[in-house]
């Protein structure tokens, strides 16, 4: 199960990316809308893929990564030939903000001990 787990991961994280960073610029035009949920959806799955493939990193640093994976996703966009935008910025952190408050209901708002992992399982 835990390889699994791990491979979803894996697949999610090439994916989002793949299609954040591709040439698929025509299929956002006219989805502004669903530009931004697409968005907020996929940094909230992207902050889960993170939280399963480092189980020790603080939740914090998790969606800190996540964020700046965004803002990366972002300047990568602008250099090739896409929209970079803040409205995406924006998504992608809601995004993160929302999985890590359904992480913290999750797991009951208690702090990691040290070394202990994610019960994400």
């Amino acid at each position: 199960m835990k390889f699994l787990m791990r491979l979803t991961a894996v697949v999610l994280l090439v994916v989002i990316i793949g299609a954040m960073v591709g040439p698929f610029q025509n299929a956002e035009a006219g989805t502004h809308v669903w530009d931004k949920a697409m968005h907020f959806v996929a940094f909230g799955l992207i902050l889960w893929s993170i939280g399963v493939l480092w189980r020790r990193l603080p939740r914090t640093l998790a969606a800190l990564s996540a964020l700046i994976l965004g803002g990366a996703v972002e300047i990568v966009q602008g250099m090739v030939g896409r929209d970079a935008s803040w409205g995406d910025l924006l998504a992608d952190g809601l995004g993160v903000l929302t999985a890590l408050l359904l992480w913290a209901v999750w797991r009951g708002f208690q702090p990691r001990t040290a070394f202990q992992t994610s019960k994400t399982l």
